[in-house]
């Protein structure tokens, strides 16, 4: 009888939505009150903080994004800015007269005119048809031999500034090391090629251009331009042949000019990083703006530190709390046992004392009569 009712006691009675074993828990206070709470809250924290972690990333790449359309704007206003300039330069009517005539005086006082117009440009150089200089003046020294970058030329060696006004990277001068970049804008008497123009920035020029976009705490951004070699970096750029970066995953993978996020590893050892890559249109160059992964949920991974320490120490003080209510609770429960063995001796006593009662009346009646 005994077995069948515990047995029947640990079933969970037919119809019960809540499991039987839950109900009971009660009887365990430190297991309830973890799975009624400790539990909970855990899930909760975890579930908050996987959230928060993709909105920060979130929020962090599209900073990158916006850094990286800045840049790519800038990088299109200033060089646009000197193509209109140099564009209605070399459309003035004395300008063109001088180029037919190939007064070379005359278009060095000209190229020095368009200096003072362009404070930024390094120098000027006027070529003709062939490619071949016909005048220069510079912000520096004045070299009369003056290179042009090779980028406008064609297969046959003509030049395509309308194709490819802005050049990438060239080395301008071997025995400095110094590199530049080449603006270009053809020369025409109607339809008669006179020659070309083009102005010259020194790269350090463009790298003053971006230097107010800063990523903090750890990012940077550079430039690249349509062959890959790198234009702008925030470190300094030693001098000579202009480094080639077209196998680094920013540049190497497939971006547009609205902005496009990479996910790469960098580094020694491999760290990962995140790269927004905006493309400069029309010319092909890459604005990339990079930030390590750690970096970027650095505040994030503090902020929940902060949380989790308060939490701990939080739940250090339930966690006492608890077990000084359990140690109550079982005193109450040993308290009330004993109070249960006492008041069921005594109604065994009392139950006893009276058996011992009854038989003595009894016995006595007879006696009393007689």
């Amino acid at each position: 009888m005994a077995s069948s009712h515990a047995s029947s006691a640990g079933r969970q009675p037919a119809g019960q939505l809540i499991p039987w074993w839950l109900l009971t828990l009660y009887r365990k206070p430190v297991l309830f009150l973890s799975l009624a709470l400790a539990l909970p809250v855990a899930l909760l924290c975890a579930w908050m903080s996987t959230v928060n972690e993709r909105l920060c990333r979130a929020q962090e790449e599209h900073h990158l994004v916006i850094a990286a359309q800045l840049a790519s704007r800038v990088l299109q206003d200033e060089l646009a800015q000197t193509r209109q300039m140099e564009t209605a330069f070399a459309a003035r009517p004395d300008f063109i007269a001088a180029m037919q005539r190939r007064d070379r005086t005359v278009l060095a006082s000209e190229l020095r005119l368009l200096l003072s117009l362009l404070p930024s440009v390094d120098r000027a150089v006027l070529l003709d048809p062939a490619g071949r200089p016909l005048a220069s003046a510079s912000a520096g020294p004045a070299d009369p031999e003056e290179p042009a970058f090779e980028e406008p030329l064609a297969a046959d060696g003509s030049w395509e500034p309308h194709r490819i006004p802005v050049s990438g990277v060239y080395l301008r001068d071997s025995d400095s090391g110094e590199k530049a970049v080449g603006i270009a804008t053809a020369i025409r008497a109607g339809d008669e090629p006179l020659g070309v123009l083009q102005v010259q920035y020194r790269l350090q020029e463009l790298a003053r251009w971006l230097q107010r976009i800063r990523l903090e705490p750890d990012g940077y951004l550079y430039v690249a331009d349509q062959r890959g070699r790198l234009v702008a970096h925030p470190f300094q750029l030693l001098p000579g042949a202009p480094k080639n970066v077209s196998a680094w995953a920013p540049v190497a993978m497939e971006a547009s000019s609205d902005g496009t996020l990479i996910h790469f590893s960098q580094g020694r050892p491999p760290r990962p990083w995140t790269a927004a890559v905006v493309v400069v249109e029309p010319y092909g160059w890459r604005v990339v703006s990079q930030q390590p992964d750690a970096a970027m949920l650095r505040p994030f991974r503090r902020l929940v530190g902060s949380f989790t320490l308060l939490i701990i120490v939080l739940a250090g003080l339930l966690a006492g709390l608890v077990l000084r209510w359990s140690s109550l609770h079982r005193a109450t429960l040993n308290l009330l046992a004993q109070q249960a063995r006492l008041l069921k001796w005594s109604e065994r006593r009392h139950l006893l004392a009276t058996l011992r009662r009854k038989p003595t009346r009894r016995h006595g009646l007879p006696e009393g009569r007689a």
